[in-house]
């Protein structure tokens, strides 16, 4: 079966944040899945919000096998009041986990489950490891108090906002144990959230791993 492509973008003031990373991703994996490239440019995609009266939203922009160029439009999430609980579960996806594609079956099925037993996410688990959420990449710190994120090279999606916080933090690369006690802070281009829970064991407190995180995002969307 052939699947589309898509991502994700937030909008701030009609301008789609870090437009330019998004489009080379997707045009990128457009092209490795035979997906026909239309033309798209940041100076279009502005254009449609401001004809949609778009000021603050989400935007997906999906490329399709047979549709073509498509946007849709959602309300920003809200960010969670509190932190959010997690859980693990063996990674059973595809090979096709490296993009990001409308094949979401695994992923929506891990947050059904999470939901079921209480919390509001699941990780994904390779070897033991920890690679991802279902919608998110995922930060932690190290005994040595480093700033680490997992491998995610052949595991799993590079997100935006990863790229972008590696870029302006030094981050390890480096393995998390599905037995961690934390922190962790899960992160994508619409959300940074903190969790404290671990397959209901109590991690170690995030909330100084989120406001940096924050910050450096909050930075990179005001410049």
């Amino acid at each position: 079966m052939n699947y589309d492509v898509f991502t994700t973008l937030k909008v701030q003031n009609s301008r789609p944040l870090f437009f330019d990373a998004h489009h080379q991703r997707l045009f990128t994996q457009a092209e490795k899945l035979h997906i026909k490239r239309p033309r798209l440019t940041a100076k279009d995609t502005t254009e449609y919000l401001i004809s949609q009266k778009l000021t603050s939203c989400a935007l997906k922009i999906t490329l399709s096998h047979t549709t073509g160029l498509e946007f849709a439009a959602r309300p920003l999430p809200v960010p969670a009041p509190n932190p959010i609980s997690l859980i693990t579960v063996p990674d059973t996806r595809n090979e096709l986990k490296v993009y990001k594609t409308t094949d979401r079956q695994v992923c929506v099925e891990a947050k059904k489950r999470a939901e079921k037993e209480g919390s509001q996410d699941a990780l994904f688990v390779t070897n033991g490891n920890i690679i991802e959420s279902t919608i998110c990449n995922v930060f932690s710190m190290n005994d040595r108090g480093e700033l680490i994120t997992p491998d995610v090279e052949s595991l799993g999606l590079a997100g935006i906002m990863r790229q972008i916080i590696m870029e302006h933090l030094p981050v390890l690369v480096q393995n998390i144990p599905a037995t961690t006690d934390g922190p962790i802070v899960l992160v994508n281009s619409l959300r940074v959230t903190r969790a404290d829970r671990l397959d209901g064991k109590k991690l170690r407190d995030g909330s100084r791993l989120l406001e940096k995180i924050k910050k450096v995002v909050q930075s990179a969307e005001n410049n």
